[in-house]
């Protein structure tokens, strides 16, 4: 429970975040009718936050246990950061708007922290990403008894 409990206050800040970076675009569009209270979630950023919640799996699968703490953190730097380009490219096209690579770049920084975030907090100690790092690694032990049977 307490893990579940870090990874939503993870993705709530990490929300906050994004919020914050997407306010003062979105004020210079806001009518000038009386104030009203409004939750709109933009499709693209959602998007790019459930990828960055699945990332740090994606990195236990390419990975193995003996590749180094600051390689799979780099890794997942570089896969948050191209996940955001190509967010927003994906945005630009679907809405023939001009492609913002400062939005792209400022986003891949809250992609990162909830990727950071989802990965000490829920699949870490739930041991998913050591299940995952084990897909695909045989068992020596299992080759010699095959190769002794032969």
């Amino acid at each position: 429970m307490k893990t579940l409990y870090r990874a939503a206050l993870g993705v709530l800040a990490a929300l906050f975040v994004v919020t914050l970076i997407g306010a003062p675009a979105y004020a210079a569009d806001a009518p000038t009718a009386p104030a009203a209270v409004a939750f709109t979630l933009d499709p693209a950023t959602v998007v790019q936050l459930l990828i960055a919640f699945v990332l740090p799996v994606l990195v236990g699968l390419v990975t193995t246990r003996v590749t180094s703490s600051a390689a799979k953190a780099w890794l997942l730097a570089g896969l948050s950061l191209v996940t955001s380009l190509l967010v927003e490219l994906a945005r630009a096209i679907a809405s023939g708007t001009t492609y913002d690579v400062g939005i792209a770049l400022l986003a891949a920084l809250p992609a990162f922290v909830v990727s950071v975030a989802s990965f000490y907090g829920l699949w870490k100690p739930t041991g998913v990403t050591a299940t995952v790092q084990d897909v695909g690694v045989r068992d020596p032990a299992k080759l010699l008894r095959r190769d002794l049977k032969n």
